[in-house]
């Protein structure tokens, strides 16, 4: 039924001619119907949508086709609800650009690992490039609000207490191993500035957050993804850092890869990472047997971490 779901919202029709089904309805909020049936050695595609009522018939042979009406009517229904289906057998990837059959399926944990490696580097470029080009023209913009007359400024107590959200923002971003360029905390002999000083570190502090704008969802994700694992891993501790995207630490300090983890813990791992990393934005999430491999205890506390 997944599969089924993912298939005729998704127009994978070799799944649809594959499953035995005759009739398959699905209703969408709002009020758009997508019916796929099978009749007479055809197979028929029925959209309903207010006094839209269309039937488009498909081929059941193996080069058989969705017309291009039907793709499009399917493109603007996931648009704005796409699907996102996570299957049971999750512990392995398979590689199709490898022919040795003995590399060609790799534990889905360490690919996850490089990925999240990798995007962690991406997101250190952007910030990389975004302070460049705040630094390049930082001189130029200065002196154009030093001018300003207009221009608007922090007091020395907002700016305080910006420095101290930038700090807050500097920890969140080192307990997710990611870099950060924070300003120093404003010295406390600093209590009267004049107005030319206050323009300065307003700007100093808008620059700053900007940087640290790259790592901001990022870093959210990532430490969502180790409060979850570190909660349920026993005598184990997730690590995460830009060269091994994440590993585990032992009671012994030694580090453990994360192919290494249990069938279940690496459940855990593959589904938390896919929701977190991998699912789009406003989905419709198909989970096949997420207690799969799960400890009791972790099947009882599964719709308290979707939440």
């Amino acid at each position: 039924i997944l599969k089924l779901i993912r298939a005729i919202l998704e127009g994978y029709i070799d799944e649809l001619q594959q499953i035995p089904f005759k009739r398959f309805i699905i209703v969408c909020d709002p009020a758009i119907t997508v019916e796929v049936y099978k009749e007479n050695n055809e197979m028929y595609y029925h959209f309903i949508s207010g006094q839209f009522e269309e039937t488009y018939q498909v081929g059941l042979d193996k080069n058989a086709e969705l017309s291009a009406s039907i793709l499009n009517r399917l493109k603007s229904i996931t648009k704005e609800m796409p699907i996102y289906l996570i299957n049971a057998d999750r512990l392995w990837l398979e590689k199709k650009e490898y022919t040795d059959a003995a590399h060609m399926f790799l534990p889905t944990v360490l690919e996850y690992a490089k990925e999240l490696s990798e995007l962690m580097r991406e997101a250190l470029a952007q910030s990389n490039y975004c302070g460049q080009e705040l630094d390049r023209s930082f001189p130029n913009r200065l002196i154009k609000r030093l001018n300003d007359t207009e221009a608007s400024y922090l007091s020395i107590e907002e700016i305080r207490e910006q420095l101290q959200e930038l700090e807050k923002k500097r920890t969140i971003l080192e307990s997710a191993g990611l870099f950060s360029n924070v300003p120093v905390a404003l010295p406390e002999e600093l209590s009267q500035v004049d107005e030319k000083i206050l323009k300065v570190l307003t700007l100093y502090i808008e620059d700053s957050h900007e940087k640290l704008r790259a790592f901001e969802s990022l870093a959210t994700k990532i430490n969502l993804l180790a409060t979850l694992i570190n909660k349920r891993f026993s005598y184990k501790v997730m690590e995460v850092n830009m060269k091994d995207g994440f590993v585990f630490k032992v009671p012994t300090k030694e580090k453990l890869r994360a192919d290494k983890l249990s069938s279940g813990e690496q459940n855990e791992l593959i589904l938390l990472f896919k929701l977190l990393f991998k699912s789009p934005a406003n989905a419709i999430i198909l989970i096949d047997e997420p207690e799969i491999s799960l400890h009791i205890a972790w099947q009882q506390s599964f719709l308290e971490d979707m939440e």
